[in-house]
């Protein structure tokens, strides 16, 4: 049975997700404007605007419209009824994009915070897949090939011309250059362990280019970023006598969290993240003069305390027995493996015990002791309280 316009505009918005809106009369274009407007600058969402603006489309081109804030719209006709697909997105912005967008446009009666969740209410989609929609409804209708063109239109694009109109190429030349010493710096940070310097020396290199990129980021492209940035503190970390199997675990972790990142704001956090958890990593190494093998295995102890940990497959990861593996860590550390990794989960304990209000059987779980039990009874040889008690007088 033939869909009629109204049919098809619904089921392909329950399939994509993206608002398709059929705007024949004033009445449907006054309140997509309505619903569509956030902001006065986007004036093309006057109604009055609006409606000469579709008036003026002729049958066959689709317009493209990218707003000032980045937002776009699809817009065309189907038997001769205007119909927009949109508000969409094609990048992810963070805060930091927002706050430059707003600066850029002099917009001062918009927070960036504002602007990042207006444009979190958008789906972001490729263009491409929307133009292929925008046709295959057409094609539904039995209009074939009729949108067979397609037309741009940017709406303050936000883009700042060089004085002069000249060509910023010894800016660029610089840019380069302070890149390449910052990459210096921050690797020589990373070796160091310094922590809080390479963090700063991430940040300044994280926007040292900034003039030279488009606002927001394609998720895939900060994925690739974040490669590019593990792989520098991979390197700087094995000039530091950081160990292949714990160079390894830390990457891969990382890895993980970015592939499973939904937003660019979680990927630079992950920068974040990983910087802390490398140069722990080497100070424990430089401060204790740790071998190899038991920073490997204290590094496994601190990041998996949460899960089944046993000495015997530590000793398989690490390629050594558990009699060999445990000589070894009781001789540098001063203690077994078994009441290093109690340590490191009262310490857990403690801190969850003071931050949330967690009941004491689901901290035991969260720690990796399932017998609750033996779970206070560790926490009280080590705090002296048990965890209600340490609660209580310490619950922030």
């Amino acid at each position: 049975m033939a869909m009629d316009l109204d049919s098809c505009c619904r089921l392909a918005q329950d399939i994509l997700g993206v608002d398709i809106t059929p705007l024949d009369g004033l009445i449907q274009q006054s309140a997509f404007c309505t619903r569509n407007q956030f902001h006065p600058a986007q004036t093309y969402l006057l109604p009055q605007q609006f409606s000469r603006m579709l008036d003026s489309l002729p049958e066959g081109e689709i317009l493209c419209l990218v707003d000032l804030f980045r937002v776009r719209y699809l817009f065309f006709r189907l038997q001769d009824v205007p119909v927009g697909i949109g508000p969409f997105c094609t990048d992810f912005f963070s805060l930091s994009d927002c706050r430059t967008l707003l600066q850029q446009n002099s917009l001062r009666d918009l927070t960036a915070e504002d602007l990042l969740i207006r444009r979190g209410m958008c789906p972001v989609q490729p263009e491409s897949n929307l133009l292929h929609l925008a046709r295959s409804l057409a094609r539904a209708l039995g209009l074939g090939g009729s949108l067979s063109s397609v037309r741009r239109l940017e709406l303050g694009s936000g883009k700042r011309e060089e004085p002069g109109g000249l060509q910023p190429r010894r800016l660029y030349a610089e840019q380069v250059n302070k890149r390449y010493q910052l990459e210096s710096l921050f690797m020589d940070y990373i070796r160091r362990g310094d922590v809080n310097a390479a963090i700063h020396t991430w940040r300044e290199l994280h926007h040292a280019v900034d003039f030279t990129k488009q606002l927001g980021q394609n998720l895939e492209v900060a994925r690739m970023s974040a490669a590019v940035n593990r792989t520098t503190i991979r390197l700087a970390a094995a000039e530091a006598g950081i160990p292949a199997l714990v160079n390894d675990l830390l990457s891969g972790e990382s890895r993980e969290r970015i592939r499973t990142a939904r937003s660019i704001d979680e990927i630079d956090a992950e920068h974040i993240r990983i910087i802390r958890a490398y140069c722990q990593a080497i100070r424990e190494r430089r401060d204790h003069s740790y071998s190899s093998l038991v920073l490997s295995a204290i590094y496994q102890l601190e990041h998996h305390y949460a899960e089944h940990i046993t000495i015997q497959e530590m000793a398989e990861e690490l390629d050594v027995s558990p009699t060999w593996l445990t000589s070894q860590f009781r001789k540098e550390t001063g203690k077994p493996p078994v009441v290093y990794l109690n340590e490191v989960r009262m310490r857990e304990a403690a801190r969850l015990l003071s931050e949330t209000r967690l009941p004491v059987n689901q901290v035991s779980a969260q720690v990796g002791i399932l017998d609750t039990n033996y779970f206070i009874k560790l926490f009280k040889r080590a705090y002296g309280q048990t965890p209600l008690a340490y609660r209580h007088s310490h619950h922030i």
